[in-house]
């Protein structure tokens, strides 16, 4: 198989070099063709001499623009339409990478799902991991072992026929690619990994990311299921319109009388807006 290995890199000067000599070494081993691409995202550290003494084709970002548009950038420049990332801090093993590939022959994406007790990291990230990956199964209808995964496998061809409107620059690249394939009804395989302690510091700013992918998640679910989110928020002002009749058949207070339709009511806009999203998406198709 021909695949092009995209590495997004900012400031990754202790990681950079035994990440470029492992992915060498394991997909020499594999027999498979590769190129290894190196998109420095605006790095003010070494991370850019550090690459380019690897042998690597090295792209230069000379401001920060965002995980995403390095890895944007870097499939611009492949020359195979089979395009693998890997993060540059050697969280990911090549060991791994070159295992998973030949799956990519069977699905649209392979995502490494990753193990161990580096990925379950600190007590505050489950709250957030948990409402993520049941918002996003949700959406998709699929279950999601792993969302945003750095090490994946997928086909530049199939990216490029998804909606660039949902196309995100920044950390939750990984999120917004995931979600938009299941979506869109294509084929995915989570294959477990071994994640590893990263090398340097992490560039993630779990309270700004975080949001951000929530928006995308919705973004996306408006997008190819409209009345699925919309649903749910049609049931709390009619279920407050039932409890309201009820009072009102109870006591005969005009008050619950009222509140009974104002609810009602707000239901049947809700309902009213996500049939409208409705008509747009199949418009659009």
């Amino acid at each position: 198989m021909d695949v092009s290995i995209i590495i997004p890199a900012y400031n990754e000067e202790d990681g950079i070099t035994g990440v470029v000599k492992e992915i060498n070494a394991a997909m020499s081993a594999s027999g498979h063709s590769y190129e290894i691409i190196v998109v420095d995202d605006g790095s003010v550290d070494s991370t850019v001499e550090k690459a380019k003494l690897t042998g690597a084709k090295v792209i230069e970002q000379v401001v920060n623009r965002g995980y995403g548009q390095a890895i944007l950038t870097g499939m611009e420049s492949s020359k195979y339409d089979l395009i693998a990332t890997m993060d540059a801090d050697s969280s990911y093993s090549a060991d791994d990478l070159a295992r998973i590939l030949p799956q990519a022959q069977k699905f649209a994406m392979i995502i490494g799902q990753r193990t161990g007790k580096e990925y379950k990291g600190k007590l505050f990230k489950y709250p957030a991991r948990i409402a993520f990956r049941f918002l996003a199964e949700y959406i998709s209808g699929v279950s999601i072992p792993d969302i945003n995964s750095g090490l994946r496998i997928f086909r530049k061809s199939v990216y490029n026929l998804l909606p660039k409107s949902h196309e995100c620059k920044g950390f939750s690249f990984s999120t917004t690619t995931t979600l938009l394939f299941l979506a869109a009804g294509y084929s995915a395989r989570f294959i477990p990994v071994e994640y590893r302690h990263r090398s340097g510091l992490s560039k993630i700013n779990y309270y700004r990311d975080t949001l951000r992918a929530l928006q995308i998640l919705l973004e996306i679910g408006i997008h190819f299921n409209p009345l699925k989110l919309i649903l749910p928020m049609c049931a709390l002002p009619f279920a407050l319109a039932a409890a309201f009749a009820l009072a009102f058949l109870s006591t005969q207070n005009g008050l619950w009388f009222i509140s009974a339709l104002i609810s009602f009511y707000m239901s049947f806009v809700i309902f009213g807006i996500g049939m409208i999203l409705l008509q747009i998406k199949v418009s659009g198709d």
